[in-house]
Order: C-alpha cells, then sequence, then structure tokens
C-alpha cells in the first residue's frame, strides 16, 4: 500500500550571497543537470509562491517525460525495459519519485527505468513527480504468449488460417458475452459433436485476443474439453483496463486440407476482483459450506466449530461476521470472524425453524423472520429481534407485520420483503439501522406483471450505487418470478428479474442472465431453471454481481435433467441500469463447487475479517493485508486501495478509481 504524502522534488540550491530567485535562468539549468542521476539527489524542496525554477515561459517549464508513449512487448515471457527521461523546460532533471498506475504489469526504478513484469498486458500510466508537479507517459505492454505442444508447423499455419466455419461442433461453454471478474480460477472450455467423443486425432487452437494481448494455445484437446492454464487465465482475464477479449477456437481434422472455424465470442473483463465468499447450502449433505473465489474447494467450516447435523435455512450478514441457522443443528446464531457458536434459539427443532432463511442485517445485529410457506416451516412471529438474545425488540415498526422472505440491503437502510397481505407484490420499509426501526412501507412491483410467471420469491437488495458525490445513489433488488411451487426450488420453473427500490413499478426481466435467447447446446433444457438470487454487498469492476441456483446443463460436465442438477451461478449486472434496458449478461458457472452436488441458496458476504476504517487490535484482523494503525485496520494516514473502504474519491491510491458506496473502485468501462 501507497502513503499518500509522496515527498520528491527537485535539487535544493544553495548559492552564498545569491537570491535564488535572481539567479539567471542558465544557471539553474546548469545546475540541475550537473547533479547527477537518482533519486537521492533530489529530495524535497518546498516552494513558497509559484513554481521553484521560474524562467517566465510557462510552456518551457513543464515537467515532461520522454517519450510520451511507447510500446513494449512481452514475447513468451521475455521483453526489453524501456528507459524515461524527465525533463523540465527542456533539460534533463532527475524526480526522486516515480511510480506506476498498473503495478500487476510493470515497475519503474527511481532512476525511470520501465520494466514489464512479464505476466499481463496493459495500458500502464508512468508518473514522475518533482517540485509539485506530475509528469505522465503512456506505454503499451502487450502481452504475447504461444503454446504450441510441439505442434508440426504445417499444422498450425492451417489452424491460423480456417477456410470456413465448422458445422459439425455445438459450443457447450462458456457463454458468448460473457463478463468476468478478475481472481477466478480459470474456467474448462467444453464443446459437442465431431472431435468431441475422444482420442486425439482432431488439433485446434485457442486463440484470445485484445488490444493488449495475444494469447494461442495449440493442442489436441481430448473429449471436448479444454482446461484453460491459471497462468493463460490471470493474462486473459487481468490483461488491460476492463477491455473485451476476443475468443476464436479452430479445429482440424486429422488429413484434412484445411481447418475450419468453431467458434468467435467476445468476452468482458472486469477491472476488479470479487472480494468476500459465497455461502450456500449442499442439499444433498445437509451442510452450508464457504467457497472463496479462486479456490479449488468449499471450507466446511461448520465441521472444524464441531457443529454437525442439517446446517441449513441459512442467512448470512453483509459484513461476513455473523450466520444465521434455521435448520436442525443446535445452533441459531455464528460467529463467522471466530468460527463459533453464539447463541441458540430453542433446542426443539419447530423453534430452530423459526429462523430459518430470515432477513440479517449487515452488521448481524437484527433478524427479521421469513413467514413465508416453505418447507419447515419458517417463521411464525411478527416484529424484529435482537440475534443475540434472540428477543423481541419493541417498537420496531414491524409489529403485526409477518414478511415473507425479507432481506436487508447492504448498508441497512432498506428492508425488502415479498407482501404477504396484498396480492404478494415486492414492497419496501425504510429502515434506520442504528435505531432499529422500520419505517414508510411502500409497494414496489404488483405480482401480477407477468402473466406466465406471478410469484415474485427470494429477493435481494444491491449496494447503492452513486453516478457523482453530490448523488444519493441508487439502489435494486433482484429476484425470480416462478409459479407457486418454485417457491421451492425443487419444484416448477423459475426467472431472474431486476426492480428498482428507489422508483416503484419500475421492473426488467434479466433476460441475458436468465439465457432467454441464447443458442445453449441443450437448446429450451436449458431455460427456466434460475432461482435465489443474491446481490454481492460490494461493486466491483465497474459491475455489481449476483450469485444465483440454477438447474441448468454445465457445459458437457452435467448433462443429465434439470432434476438432477443444481450449482450456483453469477451473473454481472451494469453498475448504472438504463431504464427499460436489461442490465445482466450470461452467467458463468462457479468453480471450486462440486459439479456433482445440489448446490444452492448462496449468500455472498464480505470476508469475515475487519474492513479498512473499522475498529481492530492487530494486523491480522485485517483484511486485505492492511496493517493495524491507531486501533484502525489501514491506518489514518494511509490511500485506499481499490477494494477498500473510503470516505471520497481523493482517498483512492489510484486516480482513476472512485468511492462508491464506500468502496475504492472503478466505474464500468464504456
Amino acid at each position: 500500500m501507497r502513503n499518500r504524502t509522496i515527498g520528491a522534488g527537485f535539487l535544493a540550491l544553495a548559492l552564498a550571497g545569491v537570491a535564488l530567485f535572481g539567479a539567471c535562468t542558465g544557471e539553474i539549468k546548469n545546475a540541475l543537470t550537473s547533479s547527477g542521476q537518482g533519486g537521492s539527489a533530489l529530495t524535497s524542496v518546498t516552494g513558497t509562491g509559484g513554481d521553484l525554477f521560474s524562467t517566465g515561459n510557462s510552456v518551457d517549464e513543464k515537467l515532461v517525460l520522454e517519450p510520451q508513449t511507447a510500446t513494449v512487448e512481452v514475447v513468451n515471457g521475455v521483453s526489453k525495459p524501456l528507459s524515461f527521461t524527465a525533463k523540465y523546460g527542456g533539460v534533463q532533471v532527475f524526480p526522486g519519485t516515480w511510480y506506476v498506475d498498473r503495478t500487476d504489469v510493470a515497475q519503474v526504478s527511481a532512476q525511470g527505468l520501465f520494466t514489464p513484469l512479464n505476466g499481463k498486458g496493459a495500458e500502464v500510466k508512468v508518473f514522475a513527480k518533482a517540485n509539485g508537479q506530475v509528469a505522465q507517459a503512456l506505454v503499451t505492454v502487450i502481452f504475447k504468449q504461444v503454446t504450441d505442444g510441439g505442434m508440426a508447423d504445417d499444422t498450425k499455419t492451417k489452424l491460423e488460417n480456417p477456410s470456413g466455419m465448422d458445422s459439425a461442433i455445438t459450443w457447450a461453454y462458456p457463454y458468448d458475452g460473457t463478463v468476468w471478474p478478475r481472481g477466478l480460477l480459470a474456467p474448462e472450455l467444453m464443446w459437442q459433436g465431431a472431435g468431441a467423443s475422444g482420442g486425439v486425432e482432431d488439433s485446434y487452437l485457442f486463440h484470445f485476443t485484445s488490444p493488449v494481448l495475444d494469447v494461442k494455445v495449440f493442442t489436441t484437446a481430448v473429449g471436448g474439453r479444454y482446461q484453460v492454464t491459471q497462468p493463460d487465465w490471470v493474462a486473459i482475464s487481468e490483461s488491460g483496463n476492463g477491455s473485451a477479449v476476443k475468443v476464436d477456437m479452430a479445429r482440424l481434422t486429422n488429413g484434412a486440407p484445411t481447418a475450419l472455424k468453431v467458434v468467435s465470442h467476445t468476452w468482458t473483463m472486469a477491472r476488479g476482483s470479487m472480494r468476500g465468499s459465497v455461502y450456500y447450502w449442499v442439499n444433498n449433505l445437509g451442510r452450508v459450506v464457504r467457497l472463496k473465489p479462486g479456490q479449488e474447494a468449499p471450507e466446511d467450516f461448520l465441521k472444524a466449530a464441531n457443529v454437525n447435523g442439517c446446517s441449513t435455512c441459512h442467512a448470512v450478514s453483509a459484513n461476513g461476521h455473523t450466520m444465521i441457522i434455521g435448520g436442525d443443528v443446535d445452533v441459531s446464531k455464528f460467529d463467522l470472524l471466530n468460527n463459533q457458536p453464539v447463541f441458540t434459539l430453542s433446542t426443539a427443532k419447530k423453534g430452530i425453524r423459526n429462523w430459518a432463511m430470515p432477513a440479517i442485517s449487515p452488521d448481524g445485529k437484527f433478524v427479521v423472520e421469513n413467514n413465508a410457506p416453505l418447507p419447515g416451516p419458517p417463521g411464525g412471529s411478527d416484529g424484529l429481534f435482537d440475534s443475540d438474545t434472540g428477543q423481541k425488540i419493541p417498537m420496531s415498526g414491524l409489529e403485526g407485520a409477518t414478511l415473507w422472505m425479507p432481506a436487508f440491503s447492504p448498508k441497512g437502510h432498506k428492508l425488502v420483503y415479498v407482501d404477504a397481505n396484498n396480492s404478494h407484490d415486492l414492497a419496501t420499509y425504510d429502515f434506520d439501522l442504528g435505531l432499529g426501526k422500520a419505517s414508510s412501507p411502500m409497494p414496489l412491483v404488483p405480482a401480477g406483471n407477468d402473466s406466465s410467471l406471478l410469484r415474485i420469491c427470494f429477493p435481494s437488495v444491491s449496494p447503492t450505487v452513486k453516478q457523482g458525490e453530490m448523488d444519493e445513489g441508487k439502489t435494486f433488488a433482484v429476484y425470480h418470478r416462478g409459479t407457486p411451487s418454485s417457491m421451492d426450488t425443487r419444484f416448477g420453473p423459475g426467472d431472474l428479474y431486476l426492480a428498482s427500490v428507489d422508483t416503484p413499478g419500475v421492473e426488467v426481466r434479466l433476460a441475458n442472465a436468465n439465457g432467454d435467447n441464447y443458442p445453449f447446446a441443450a437448446g429450451d433444457r436449458d431455460r427456466h431453471y434460475n432461482y435465489e438470487p443474491t446481490f454481492a454487498p460490494q461493486p466491483s469492476g465497474g459491475y455489481m454481481w449476483v450469485v444465483f441456483t440454477s438447474r441448468r446443463t454445465y457445459g458437457t460436465r452435467r448433462t443429465d435433467g434439470h432434476n438432477q442438477v443444481k450449482q450456483i451461478w453469477m451473473t454481472a449486472i451494469d453498475l448504472h441500469p438504463e431504464p427499460g434496458k436489461d442490465p445482466s449478461h450470461p452467467a458463468f458457472w462457479v468453480r471450486g463447487q462440486d459439479p456433482m452436488d445440489l448446490n444452492m441458496r448462496a449468500y455472498w458476504a464480505l470476508d469475515p475479517c475487519i474492513q479498512k476504517g473499522d475498529t481492530c487490535k492487530q494486523d491480522s484482523d485485517c483484511c486485505d493485508g492492511s496493517p493495524c494503525v491507531d486501533g484502525k485496520c489501514g491506518g489514518p494516514s494511509s490511500c485506499v486501495e481499490v477494494g477498500q473502504f473510503c470516505e471520497a474519491d481523493v482517498d483512492c491510491c489510484d486516480p482513476e478509481a472512485k468511492c462508491r458506496d464506500n468502496t475504492c473502485d472503478y466505474d464500468m468501462p464504456k
């Protein structure tokens, strides 16, 4: 983490008997150029009004870098460094501070030597600071990699020059148009048809390109699948700054005179990584598990705490500290920060089930029971409860209100629910997290907008997104619509929808996430089986993110009927949805879960650690490696990295990042 206070200036000149500003321009420039190279010669000089080296010519007095633009190629992990020169008024000077905006792509030395790290490509801004001025240059680092697997040159040439489209192959996964966050495990590419039944008789080329990326993989893929390597995936997903990546695949059948193109797709790579963890229920095991993006397998954290039995019907606080369990285990509230039980509502199963799938406030303090007619059954009580004691909180504004499938917003200012007493409409309360009080109930979306799929189920509330410092921000609810039986995801169809929490009556079908018009390899088999969406509590990389349960096929790994498949998928939602326009994108399977399990009811929460700006006792308490300084994670004087707590745009280390919902993040690419 960089410190916000960066001391860097020109060489201090002390000329005995001569006033500094009385010296001639030529004498000052000569002194600058004779100082020698290196950061140590340029320790801080503080001007007391105007520029220290004023010549009266504003054009000549700018600090500039040479070259202003440059291109560096990384070819199979090898590149050459690039040397920068700083000039002030046309004369070379030696700034003491150099830095780049993409430290994951390149580094720059105190002498201005720019060196790619050889793992990915991007447009990298190079900065030099001196005497209150900042000079900037732009380097385009192009990452090029070829993996040929010993393939013959003639075969590679044919694959690079396909003569037409291959009609014998049907693409299965991933989907064209997918938006990917950073930090995930590499996907497996899958297809059906000729050459997908085994053997090595066919040769393939997978070609990934963008303005800063050119990755070619020649291979003899077996069984209609190719697992992208993790180093290649890091380069593919993290090169650029939120750019599109073109994905081309060609096939050459053994003995054929020419190759044929299989697909030409486009993916978008978000600028940020997913933060937090997904908590979901493995239905066939009766266990809630935790999966962090990038992990090969989920963590059975309840087993580690000796919590056994059916831990189901759960909810997780947005801050990642608290889980409420409404299953058959002798735990109602579980401390995720310390991995231990906190409170048990009752040892009787009926009592424990009262807290099945409740709304839990983002700080884990409050619980609102879910009174929807679901298996169990859950609920049974109105009002607001203290999660530490199970006692009902008086004068909460929820007296007499038995809500269906309630959910708090990540900031706790909204409580969204399905109205059990008014045709099952989607509705919301304003909520004061400090007072523990709900007010101003307001209907949002009537249940009958879609004549074929009436019931609104399992709403979840988005983080509040702002378009500027003065913007109050907008909040959305995502949910699935289905027949009454689809409230239990074992039965009936379901599709995802999005509604405004601020403006009643604004609803849009998430057709891209549902795959309404996508040419699935399984066709209509993969439509209308999407349930239980949940927003991630923070945006990332210029998007909001939703995890949901789906019974669609997963490539060629799970192709059986929808009654046998239930997995966790994820979709990107545009950060600033346009009215009437579907802001979702084709979904992707969350790797790390077991594709043979029946997984459902995913909650996305922040990691169970202390966020930047919050009270801490030691460094290990803090997320993202932030130090615990003066009792606060990150300390009082450090700038804020992307993904960490902020209060204003100026708090963010990266000048292109914005403070959105108290988190430094990037806007969605235009």
